[in-house]
């Protein structure tokens, strides 16, 4: 639309003037380049020439959160595209969808066309949707560096490097915890009040947010709670017994082929045949045989914390960071105490690549997605608006600096109460919520740096060479996976009859693979 109208004010020989001495950008929403003239700062200039021609692309953005669209979105929605159309030219529409239908739904809009510009990759595997074709490269005409430089500037370049693909950057970082502590066992205070468990004086730090202790004192809880309260389930199920209940290294995104050492190893194992998948596996085959487990938890895509925010369950697992406790009691709707099985925190390899923004191939205006991405990212007024909704209706601020509930609103009722932040662009310049430190960003720096490192960060694999083997091993698993990681089938003699059709799939070659692309990529880049 920029050339159109261009034409119609230039002459043709202004015009010729003019193409000659500008630098071209990405491609704007009409497919053309935007015009600047030397000199001129190509954001300022995309800008004015939406401004002038009054005409604004729309940026759809869609994330994933545990109980789907907020009541509130659509003001909220009003909100952030106000502003950005006055600031940027660019009208917005924010997506939020529930988890359990994510994947699904954004792989339909993908696929069909409909209107999608930027995506979480998280719930598909960064390495999964850019084999499959979905991604932008973000270093086209120098997209990202012309038009993202405030997410260029928040992280390192060897933080980047590690989200390039053959040399190619598809994926947009963000602001968040990067490493875990594994296997934080949540349980809310209620419960443990009812059975007179004394879990404020077993606090070592000054936090209050974390008790690190041992399977033996969980099972004694359980036990205390199963008996205290025979109508409610003691623990809400996920497949995450390894992901977020271990430092096992799932490189490249899956699980055919890890690094169980991977502080101080390179070689690819086999998770399947380690002792960590088997006790993982038979601790919830145990609790299940108690009756802990809804018999329904399978075929229940609900949201872990969902259900303990429903008062059906009490306790789920999860990864602990500084500020979990705070997120989790927003979450599950009641305050928790997080419990951790293992002490000291881990970084996996995966650490920056497993939560990705994404621009779809198919975006009509790939700089106006940049400049959206980009203005999340450094923006603290649209930071606050996604993170935390409207000041007022969904928080107030307190005396102190903090944001709370207003008077009457609790995560109950709120109408926009997100309890994803760690997923959105950047909630490290959004407002801090009570309960948590003011420091809590810097804590989490310093947590993401003192964390144990795995000697695979940086490495990405390309599984778009194997995916017949990668789709022939995931169809083995997804038959196997929830009877395992929920308790249903007993663990001695599962996981062989798995293994026994997991290599008749071709685990062991996708796992040598693994193996050489490991190997080579710790030759050129000194790691060992």
């Amino acid at each position: 639309m920029f050339k159109k109208l261009a034409a119609m004010l230039l002459s043709m020989a202004t015009m010729l003037t003019l193409i000659a001495g500008c630098n071209n950008a990405p491609s704007s929403s009409t497919g053309g380049a935007v015009s600047v003239n030397p000199g001129e700062d190509p954001v300022e200039a995309v800008i004015n020439q939406r401004k002038e021609s009054g005409q604004y692309p729309k940026i759809v953005m869609a994330a994933y959160n545990w109980t789907g669209t907020p009541a509130g979105l659509d003001r909220i929605n009003k909100l952030m595209s106000d502003y950005t159309v006055e600031n940027l030219g660019i009208e917005f529409e924010f997506i939020m969808l529930d988890s359990a239908s994510y994947t699904q739904n954004i792989r339909m809009m993908l696929s069909s066309g409909e209107k999608l510009d930027l995506f979480q990759s998280a719930p598909f595997g960064y390495s999964t949707v850019v084999s499959d074709g979905y991604c932008y490269d973000l270093e086209t005409d120098d997209l990202i560096q012309t038009y993202g430089k405030g997410v260029l500037d928040g992280f390192s370049e060897d933080e980047f490097n590690s989200i390039r693909i053959n040399g190619s950057l598809y994926g947009l970082p963000n602001k968040r915890d990067l490493a875990i502590y594994p296997c934080c066992i949540m349980i809310g205070e209620e419960y443990l009040d009812a059975i007179n468990f004394d879990y404020d004086s077993l606090y070592e730090d000054e936090y209050k947010e974390m008790i690190f202790t041992d399977l033996d004192t969980i099972n004694e809880i359980f036990a205390q709670l199963h008996e205290k309260f025979p109508d409610k389930y003691v623990f809400s199920t996920a497949p995450n017994l390894i992901s977020q209940g271990s430092t096992v290294d799932l490189i490249g995104g899956d699980n055919f082929g890890v690094l169980l050492d991977a502080a101080n190893s390179l070689k690819v194992e086999n998770l399947f045949e380690s002792e960590i998948f088997y006790d993982r596996c038979n601790m919830v085959y145990e609790w299940n045989k108690l009756g802990y487990i809804s018999q329904d938890a399978i075929s229940d895509d609900t949201a872990v914390s969902a259900r303990v925010k429903s008062g059906a369950y009490m306790s789920m697992l999860s990864q602990g960071k500084p500020g979990y406790k705070t997120q989790i009691s927003g979450e599950c709707g009641r305050p928790m105490v997080v419990f951790c099985l293992e002490e000291g925190a881990f970084r996996p390899s995966n650490t920056t690549t497993s939560l990705l923004w994404c621009i779809n191939q198919n975006v009509e205006d790939p700089v106006a997605a940049m400049q959206i991405y980009n203005a999340f990212f450094t923006d603290e007024y649209l930071s606050n608006l996604m993170c935390w909704g409207e000041e007022g209706k969904e928080y107030v601020k307190t005396e102190d600096g903090h944001i709370t509930f207003p008077e009457g609103v609790d995560a109950q009722n709120s109408e926009y109460y997100n309890i994803v932040n760690w997923e959105l662009p950047n909630q490290f310049i959004a407002h801090v919520w009570e309960g948590d430190t003011l420091d809590i960003w810097d804590r989490t720096e310093e947590f993401n740096e003192s964390a144990v490192k795995s000697k695979a960060i940086g490495f990405t694999f390309d599984k778009s060479k194997y995916s017949s083997q990668f789709t022939a091993l995931s169809n083995v698993y997804d038959e196997y996976e929830k009877q395992l990681q929920y308790g249903f089938a007993d663990p001695s003699t599962t996981i062989p009859e798995m293994m026994e059709r997991l290599n008749a799939a071709g685990l062991q070659e996708y796992m040598q693979a693994k193996q050489d692309a490991l190997d080579k990529w710790a030759e050129e880049t000194g790691a060992k």
